[in-house]
């Protein structure tokens, strides 16, 4: 029987490439700062940021895309961190 590449991977929703400018507001940095879309699904987005940026596993961030004026600016959590690479959020 062929495993699974991804039999570990736990998402309830298929990811799907796609590159964006996200705008991402924290509570833990006094400014917005601008990710990178990696992926995303229904129920989040993983961001691509330097490591000096990434907010910790737990918090609460809004996020908004920079593809579309006047976006809705999303409320979401910080659900994955992926040490120099950037982090996963979860849609509230």
């Amino acid at each position: 029987m062929r495993k699974d590449v991804n039999e570990h991977d736990k998402r309830r929703c298929p990811r799907l490439k796609h590159r964006a400018k996200i705008r991402v507001f924290s509570p833990t940095h006094s400014e917005e700062f601008f990710a990178d879309m990696r992926d995303f699904s229904e129920t989040g987005v993983f961001l691509m940021c330097p490591a000096d940026l990434i907010p910790e596993l737990g918090a609460s961030v809004e996020v908004q895309t920079t593809e579309i004026e006047d976006a809705p600016i999303r409320s979401t959590q910080v659900v994955r961190i992926e040490a120099g690479v950037g982090f996963g959020v979860e849609f509230s």
